[in-house]
């Protein structure tokens, strides 16, 4: 009777909370940051939702054995551990509504919660590239160097179970993020893999520019290998180089906070997603005074853009603070017009992972 009345509750709550969504707001749209979408007239959130689990960020990709793979942070995952631990990964079966999460035993994936936020280490990007997961791990707080700074790569060739770091690290790349295509990223147009950021070396700012790399997918695990977006030429075909003459990808006065990107198959566009909670967290390292909450979602023909505006909403489901929104590519139906929107919330709304269907209307 308690898990019924539940239900019902957060499914009225939900209903409220969320109101029906559709493209631009009318008042908002002078000053987005790209022009609006060519190609789609409109996206509408649905109101229902579906929550699962306890826990943020759901960094999450397709494997080839048909299972999504994602790590929680900060929380208990699906009933595992007692208490919170900082990070752990877990595995998402079924399709909405008939949706599941399990969690996957991992000494070396489970990290211990130390005082949360910046103070312990967390996954923000997940790929699994030719059966192999790649996870960027966040805050990994180098000596010397702020709290809630700097990231590093770990691998798992096991689904999960053990994971691997890699020797070096970027100590100025907060919040690196891969690009998902497809089940086991097999509708990658290229043999590169890529990850955006914003630009900067901390995970709770709101940085202005993202950064934009790529490195061949079998050299994942050599830093050298791995180029920057450094422009387009005369031709409009983008360039690449080191890190120091590395341009912005996206810019966005309002802020790039913990943005993720995928590519649409079926519309053949790749889409990137922001949005910066309302409120200011006590817990952030810095305060962006240019900062505006907001949710957008953008859409290119390529991974480093130009990018045009499918939705841009401002203080996108107050008084929820939500955050962290991803695509999750499994979820991306055949033709491309349908999906599912994957968000976080704290510390108002379902501290959980939270998914609401989404709707795209084609110009014609």
């Amino acid at each position: 009777m308690k898990s019924f009345f539940y239900v019902i509750v957060t499914l009225v709550f939900s209903y409220v909370a969320c109101n029906a969504q559709s493209n631009m707001q009318e008042a908002g749209t002078a000053s987005l940051p790209y022009p609006p979408s060519d190609v789609i007239a409109e996206l509408v959130i649905d109101t229902a939702r579906i929550s699962i689990g306890h826990g943020d960020n759901w960094a999450i990709t397709w494997a080839d054995d048909d299972l999504q793979y994602s790590f929680f942070t900060d929380g208990k995952g699906f009933g595992a551990h007692a208490l919170d631990v900082s990070i752990s990964p877990v595995s998402i079966e079924g399709d909405p509504p008939n949706i599941s999460g399990k969690d996957i035993p991992s000494t070396s994936g489970t990290l211990e919660f130390l005082e949360g936020g910046e103070h312990s280490a967390k996954v923000c990007g997940l790929v699994m590239i030719d059966k192999v997961l790649y996870a960027w791990v966040r805050n990994i707080n180098l000596p010397g160097t702020p709290k809630g700074t700097g990231s590093q790569l770990m691998v798992s060739k096991d689904y999960g179970k053990s994971w691997e770091y890699a020797d070096w690290n970027w100590p100025t790349i907060g919040y690196p993020t891969w690009l998902n295509a497809g089940k086991n990223n097999a509708e990658a147009k290229d043999g590169y893999a890529y990850f955006v950021s914003p630009d900067g070396p901390s995970a709770y700012y709101d940085y202005p520019d993202m950064l934009m790399a790529r490195v061949p997918k079998d050299r994942i695990v050599n830093k050298d290998s791995y180029e920057f977006f450094t422009g387009t030429d005369a031709k409009g075909n983008p360039t690449w180089g080191t890190y120091e003459n590395r341009k912005a990808v996206f810019h966005n006065d309002e802020g790039s906070f913990r943005p993720d990107i995928v590519y649409n198959p079926g519309l053949d566009r790749y889409f990137l997603t922001v949005a910066t909670p309302i409120g200011p967290w006590q817990w952030w390292a810095k305060e962006n005074d240019a900062r505006t909450p907001h949710f957008g979602m953008f859409e290119s023909e390529n991974p480093w853009g130009p990018w045009k505006t499918v939705y841009y909403e401002k203080d996108w489901g107050s008084p929820e603070n939500r955050f962290s929104p991803h695509i999750p590519s499994k979820w991306i139906s055949g033709e491309g017009t349908s999906f599912y929107l994957l968000y976080s919330c704290i510390p108002n709304g379902p501290y959980r992972f939270n998914i609401q269907k989404c709707t795209l209307v084609l110009k014609e």
